[in-house]
């Protein structure tokens, strides 16, 4: 993946801004953010997002998948300072999404991450559901 572009890098240009406190066990050996703990911050934030988005209406044969995931690891990240999760939608496409977000920490950028999700029906790829691109549109990122 490319280095993000700089507005990418700015907290303001996302639409949600969630505060995630860290756990003594988040931590590697050398008493850093584990990087795997980091992308469960980052799960965290998509959630938060599906819910204030009314993104939440999964059953067994409708739902939202990641379909790809990618990391990029800006900085470190410690203990008793909480991670600020900024996400937001970069793209709405018929059948796809890809949610971007910013993880800092004091101000810090620590990582930056892209999901590409894909709305399934039946097992399938299928098109958003009626009305899902305008209950989506608040949620886009500004550049």
């Amino acid at each position: 993946m490319a280095k993000p572009e700089h507005y990418l890098l700015q907290p303001a240009s996302y639409p949600m801004h969630t505060e995630i406190g860290l756990r003594y066990s988040d931590l590697d050996v050398n008493r850093h953010l584990n990087n795997v703990k980091l992308i469960d911050i980052l799960q965290d934030g998509r959630g938060y997002l599906h819910r204030a988005s009314g993104m939440v209406e999964a059953t067994a044969e409708f739902t939202i998948v990641v379909a790809n995931l990618n990391v990029q690891f800006l900085g470190e990240g410690f203990y008793g300072v909480p991670v600020v999760c900024h996400t937001g939608l970069r793209s709405l496409g018929t059948t796809s999404q890809t949610i971007v977000q910013l993880a800092t920490q004091a101000g810090r950028p620590i990582a930056y991450a892209e999901t590409v999700m894909v709305t399934m029906l039946g097992g399938k790829p299928a098109p958003h559901p009626h009305g899902y691109r305008e209950q989506m549109e608040p949620w886009l990122i500004r550049r």
